[in-house]
């Protein structure tokens, strides 16, 4: 492939003259014979344009064929749908640049796939097992975790600031007044491997507590399962059992959250008035809870293009090194959150 010097040495002219006139700049004053000269001696040397060179890129990408391996099932995913919109968005990122999705199921005796054409990637959405991880490998060396990082040192990773997220929200309950400030959520939930250990959120939660001396171990509740009947059922016993409440409360998830206000509610018990409410992850149901929800939206479109991205840049660039992005969230504050009783005029 030719270069612009060459171009310009084989016409007469200089570099900045071929540039221009191979990008169409009306502007320039040349020639039209000279530009026929430039445009032919382009094409005898095979020269191409940025926009070109672009272009071909994108015919490249749309024949890529991509994997996608989920960590839950449908009747999961339906319990919490956080997963099921990651899942749809991913699916249109990869429309979008024109990259074939297959479906990648788990077996017997591994992960398996319809059709015999290779995979030029794998995107992995969720946690997994060693053992998972390992079958995965089989199928692809050019792997992305969606929402886990198992091995930084050999796969590519997108995640979200966890602790950033949820010192923020607690940041801003505390600076509304708020001290006996609660928990619902999993205490323990599956690790990057797939594996029981304490809840990232929970963690994060406790030693903000612990660090402003306000932890109160009496107002944690553990759902044990990230549905919102189980924030429904945690909520009605703690009210049946307590003989006070918190002034607000962190919810690990807003599933588990609509569950808590349905129970708030049955009970008597206003938000924000007598309590508030902050979840995490901002479904699009939160909008129309009632009240609207305060919570931490984790942007899901970022996290899926982030995946996308890296698919692709491994395969054009066939990096030596891994990559894990991290992708900031936002706090968004609605209808469920406001001062303290204590602490209103």
């Amino acid at each position: 492939m030719a270069t612009i010097k060459e171009i310009a040495d084989y016409v007469g002219v200089s570099s900045g003259t071929v540039s221009r006139v191979l990008n169409h700049d009306s502007t320039i004053s040349v020639s039209d014979e000279t530009k026929m000269k430039i445009f032919d001696a382009a094409e005898q040397l095979q020269y191409k344009t940025i926009k070109q060179r672009k272009s071909e890129s994108k015919e490249k990408v749309t024949k890529l064929r991509v994997g996608i391996i989920e960590m839950y099932n449908h009747q999961q995913q339906l319990q919490d749908p956080y997963y099921l919109f990651l899942r749809s968005v991913v699916d249109r990122e990869c429309f979008d640049k024109g990259i074939e999705v297959v479906n990648i199921y788990k077996g017997d005796d591994g992960y398996k796939f319809i059709g015999d054409k290779e995979l030029n990637g794998i995107i992995s959405i969720g946690k997994f097992t060693k053992g998972e991880v390992n079958m995965m490998s089989k199928i692809s060396d050019n792997i992305v975790f969606l929402d886990s990082s198992p091995n930084d040192h050999k796969f590519d990773s997108v995640k979200i600031n966890y602790k950033l997220a949820i010192n923020e929200a607690l940041d801003y309950l505390v600076n509304l007044g708020h001290e006996e400030i609660g928990y619902i959520g999993s205490l323990k939930t599956l690790d990057d491997f797939k594996e029981n250990n304490i809840d990232v959120r929970f963690k994060v939660y406790k030693e903000y507590m612990e660090n402003k001396n306000i932890y109160d171990e009496e107002n944690v509740l553990n759902t044990d399962e990230m549905t919102a009947m189980s924030g429904y059922e945690s909520v009605k016993s703690f009210i049946k059992g307590s003989n006070k409440m918190p002034t607000a409360f962190f919810v690990s998830t807003d599933t588990i959250a609509t569950g808590v206000l349905k129970a708030l509610d049955e009970n008597y018990i206003k938000v924000p008035q007598d309590i508030s409410i902050i979840g995490f992850n901002d479904l699009i149901a939160c909008q129309y809870t009632i009240p609207p929800l305060s919570t931490i939206r984790v942007h899901i479109e970022h996290l899926a293009s982030a995946s996308v991205d890296l698919i692709i840049e491994n395969i054009s660039k066939a990096r030596g090194y891994c990559k894990k992005i991290v992708i900031p969230t936002e706090l968004i504050i609605r209808k469920s959150t406001k001062e303290p009783k204590s602490n209103v005029k």
